[in-house]
């Protein structure tokens, strides 16, 4: 049976572990794998603690890459972005001058008599015209 780690050694294992020599970690996690081999409930508390961090805690791959509280910068930074991008389009829509060439309803209605002639999407239609149809 191995002898309990010393309490200095894995106390607030936490806030050091970053800071530890590769030596010092892999000295922790092969005590902690022999202590893990007998009974867990001869484990001291602040072993299993080490063990869970070890295990489980934010270091390595799993450290969080952006800090607690950034994600709310992080959200309204983009909100700010997409509200400036509408706002532009909004200025750039108002100030332009009507839909545009290809919008309005004598090129629509021409594109649909090119389409009619080549018999284009026969089982979809074809209409490009944007407004209700005319009534006959």
């Amino acid at each position: 049976m191995a002898h309990a780690i010393s309490n200095p050694t894995i106390i607030n294992l936490e806030s050091r572990w970053e800071k530890m020599t590769s030596e010092e970690q892999e000295d922790i996690i092969s005590q902690l794998a022999e202590r893990q081999k007998g009974s867990w409930n001869e484990l001291t508390l602040n072993e299993k603690r080490a063990a869970w961090y070890i295990s489980y805690g934010s270091w390595g791959p799993r450290k969080p890459i952006h800090p607690e509280g950034e994600g709310k910068k992080i959200a309204l930074g983009i909100a700010g972005i997409v509200t400036a991008a509408g706002i532009v389009f909004s200025t750039i829509r108002y100030f332009s001058e009507g839909l545009g060439i290809t919008m309005n309803r004598e090129w629509q209605e021409a594109s649909d008599e090119i389409l009619k002639e080549n018999n284009a999407n026969p089982f979809r239609g074809y209409s490009q015209v944007q407004s209700p149809p005319k009534a006959n």
